[in-house]
């Protein structure tokens, strides 16, 4: 881990590393400018001390505690010394879990003295399917084209931002309907949301479901403000450090201020120019108000990761005057291909080619990164194939993906349904062919349809051909030793225990015929890191229903097929150890890069004309910006409000971006975009402007 104390201006990290001189401290600077260093600064000298204290980092997501879980490894801590990283999400939960007792006190729920069931954001989609479904039937949302998935996370949307602003889930519609300026159909659209969101409740509270937006609730309203609760807490923890505030939303704010007074030390750290989560609720403003509670506050300034071109170029974005760089400054920090491709595959093939002799000429493949707004399958898998056919290894993080678009998750899953007719999920002829030819390594897909025909009339597969029944001048054209992989693979799903539980099943047939030689799966690293997910993604889903009445491994199996099967399962569940840059070319959505909070030495920014750079996602059941805590009550969301923020959401995202690359961005652009069409965002605009400025002063001179 770097550490720059001593070319750091006024010796700020040595300040900041004192918690004795400074126990209460607050600081603020941009990306990149030293404040996580010094955070670990001050985490070493509270390790050095003599005292017995435990010290709490807070991070408001995972990714963010990397250089603090990457310090550990590297230090063995005595037993009295104990350093707890956690999200404030998970601290509540384990404090509910704790004191469930003084929630069981107040009656809030049915059955107050059984324990609670915590749900996940997809099993809470499952639960509030079943309250939304019987609406739609009776013709309520009839005006929404929205999928079942996204309808349902917008609406558990709204329950979370009333949560954690800190006002009652019984006024979502009266907000949304204040600030609402468009058709008054939609008006009907926040009574249905109302409706929804005040079934949901009432269910939870029935069948003891805690949610995101519940479990801050009862820590906000009961526990927190509880006496033993308090006294409890100042015992567990005498040191915090609280790292990217302005990611959190603002109840975590709130409870950082009432505590921090009582703690012998805390450190607030703010990224300026951060807040790229205010879609999920974080709130920056909130987050700089911290600073009123502390009398000692350091600004650091100082990036020590992009060089001067890019320094310039900031200083121009940031600066309230006109400035103009000169085009040798803007070609130093920004470069475009000399000859822009006519269409976007062959964008694809000269950002390999680019790569490649980036590569080649000493750049390690992890200082790497490309970014788009959002990435589709077609251009992962091009991309990396591109790259790998030139021996360089990739790496695609995309939190969104659902699960069974991936295709060794899919064929597991498609040979669980064939194993288990009593879900009565029969798979189709595409999903199964799909399954044959990853399972089996030398089975081609034409010759997987070929078996696959002989049973499958009606497009829906129930079981495999048993081999001895296809017909000899099919069986000819398929090697034996193929054949009998199909075989085998045909009597171990015949031979499947119906009451196994589905994560038992998936671990055996991963291990006991995936992975032998002649299968899909054999010497598949990757492949096994997904079945693991698939397995702990099942694991979790089935913990809250298995209270429920007839949950047997049957029903719990047969219900999470058919939710993932439906979108609801949106996204591949992270591992629980730390998250750790592997080597490779990194191919990511730009908010999941800035979210890792990494810089690289160099980025390639692809679909320049999206409007997806700025512009928030369609979501006609709840607005994130107006059930904000910062919001007027009662002012109207108007044309103006929604461009000032697509500029404000693109100025955040480019300087972002630019405080996080140590050498140069490379711009991809072709004339007709990733979609087949000419599109002209505000981020093409900017940069031919930025460029067309340069030249035309470049000729004056």
């Amino acid at each position: 881990m770097k550490e720059f104390l001593s070319i750091t201006p006024d010796n700020l990290q040595e300040k900041t590393a004192d918690f004795v001189g400074n126990p209460h401290l607050f600081i603020s600077g941009p990306a990149s400018s030293g404040k996580t260093s010094a955070a670990l600064l001050r985490l070493r000298q509270i390790l050095s001390s003599e005292s017995r204290s435990t010290t709490l980092v807070l991070v408001p997501q995972r990714s963010l505690a990397e250089p603090y879980q990457a310090y550990l490894r590297t230090h063995n801590l005595p037993s009295s010394q104990q350093v707890s990283i956690q999200t404030m999400s998970s601290i509540v939960r384990r404090m509910i879990a704790l004191f469930w007792p003084l929630i069981a006190n107040r009656q809030v729920f049915r059955h107050p003295f059984e324990p609670p069931r915590f749900l996940t954001l997809e099993t809470a989609q499952y639960y509030m399917a079943q309250i939304v479904d019987p609406l739609i039937d009776r013709g309520h949302f009839a005006t929404i084209t929205l999928t079942r998935n996204r309808l349902f996370s917008q609406l558990l949307d709204n329950l979370n931002k009333s949560a954690i602003v800190g006002f009652a889930h019984t006024e979502l519609a009266h907000r949304l309907k204040s600030a609402w300026t468009g058709d008054q159909s939609q008006l009907v659209v926040y009574d249905d949301v109302q409706l929804a969101v005040n079934a949901f409740r009432q269910f939870c509270l029935e069948h003891n479901l805690l949610d995101f937006s519940l479990q801050v609730e009862l820590f906000r309203e009961i526990i927190w403000p509880n006496a033993t609760f308090q006294k409890y807490f100042q015992n567990q923890y005498q040191h915090l450090i609280y790292d990217n505030a302005e990611e959190d939303p603002p109840y975590v704010h709130d409870v950082v201020a009432s505590w921090q007074k009582n703690l012998q030390s805390a450190l607030i750290i703010l990224d300026e120019g951060g807040g790229l989560r205010s879609f999920l609720g974080a709130d920056p403003t909130s987050a700089a108000k911290l600073a009123s509670h502390f009398k000692t506050r350091l600004q650091f300034e100082q990036n020590y990761v992009v060089p001067a071109a890019i320094e310039a170029l900031l200083g121009t974005m940031q600066s309230s005057q006109a400035q103009k760089l000169p085009l040798a400054t803007i070609s130093q920090a920004l470069i475009i291909t000399s000859k822009q491709p006519r269409f976007f595959p062959e964008l694809l093939q000269s950002i390999s080619q680019d790569i490649v002799g980036l590569i080649h000429n000493g750049t390690p493949a992890q200082e790497i990164a490309v970014l788009s707004p959002f990435l589709s399958d077609p251009l992962v898998f091009e991309l990396s194939r591109r790259l790998s056919t030139a021996g360089i290894p990739t790496q695609s993080l995309r939190p969104s993906l659902a699960l069974k678009s991936n295709p060794h998750i899919q064929t597991v899953l498609t040979l669980a349904s064939l194993a288990h007719p009593d879900w009565q999920q029969l798979p189709d002829l595409y999903q199964t062919q799909s399954a044959l030819s990853t399972a089996i390594s030398r089975l081609d897909p034409l010759r997987a349809r070929l078996i696959l025909d002989q049973i499958s009339p009606n497009k829906t597969v129930i079981a495999l051909p048993a081999v001895e029944t296809l017909p000899e001048e099919l069986a000819k054209r398929i090697p034996r030793d193929v054949l009998m992989q199909v075989e085998n693979l045909r009597l171990w799903l015949g031979a499947a225990d119906h009451d196994e539980p589905l994560d038992y099943f998936i671990s055996r047939l991963f291990s006991e015929l995936l992975t032998e030689p002649g299968y899909g799966f054999a010497e598949n690293q990757e492949a096994g890191e997904h079945i693991a997910r698939l397995i702990q993604s099942y694991q979790k889903f089935k913990r809250p229903l298995a209270a429920d009445q007839n949950a047997d491994a049957s029903y719990l199996g047969r219900e999470y097929y058919k939710t993932l099967s439906q979108g609801l399962l949106s996204a591949l569940y992270l591992p629980d150890e730390e998250i750790v840059a592997e080597p490779g070319v990194l191919i990511v959505p730009v908010m999941t890069f800035l979210m890792q909070n990494r810089s690289v030495s160099h980025q390639f920014w692809l679909n320049l004309g999206s409007k997806g750079w700025y512009e928030r996602l369609e979501q006609p059941l709840t607005h994130p910006y107006v059930l904000n805590r910062q919001w007027q009550a009662g002012k109207k969301w108007t044309t103006d409000d929604e461009l000032a923020l697509g500029r404000f959401n693109l100025d955040r995202t480019l300087v972002g971006l630019l405080r996080r690359c140590s050498g140069q961005v490379h711009l991809c652009t072709s004339d007709y975009g990733e979609a087949g069409i000419e599109e002209r965002g505000m981020l093409l605009t900017w940069a031919q402007n930025l460029f067309r400025s340069a030249l035309r002063e470049e000729q004056n001179d």
